[in-house]
């Protein structure tokens, strides 16, 4: 898609748009976090790459899920349509990112609980944002009393 067809989309298919991205790459660091465990403890060369490989997606989704959290909100507000829930998609997107960290350098996992259930929260959330979008079409079709 050119970048002027891009910005010919309507606010509120924007929101849409982002919520689809959230919702797909939170999907994949669902994929990703599953692997991961299902490896557990990596022994071996291939799996520790493969672990490795794995883990660096894991972080990079996350910090794409951050700027994609952004957009979101962006988007909302622009929209005027699911605000609050896209600032709560943003907050519960952030503390799963700092709880991913923390579980990378102290392997504590109640941190890893927490990211987890930010990922359940924000498929939540983001799932919202995506019914929220379809608001204005609604409203625009419903006759004026």
């Amino acid at each position: 898609m050119s970048a002027s067809a891009a910005s010919a989309a309507s606010p509120a298919e924007s929101l849409r748009r982002r919520s689809r991205e959230a919702l797909s790459a939170l999907a994949v660091m669902f994929l990703l976090g599953m692997a991961m465990n299902l490896i557990g403890e990596p022994k071996g060369t291939f799996v520790i790459v493969v672990d490795t490989i794995f883990t660096i997606l894991h972080i990079l989704i996350a910090i794409g899920l951050i700027v994609v959290a952004v957009r979101a909100l962006l988007a909302a507000r622009k929209a005027g349509l699911g605000q609050r829930l896209a600032l709560w998609g943003l907050i519960v997107i952030i503390i799963a990112f700092l709880a991913g960290v923390g579980t990378i350098i102290s392997g504590n996992e109640w941190a890893s609980y927490v990211m987890a259930v930010g990922f359940l929260v924000a498929a939540a959330i983001y799932g919202g944002t995506f019914f929220a979008s379809y608001r204005a079409g609604v409203a625009s079709a419903t006759p004026a009393a």
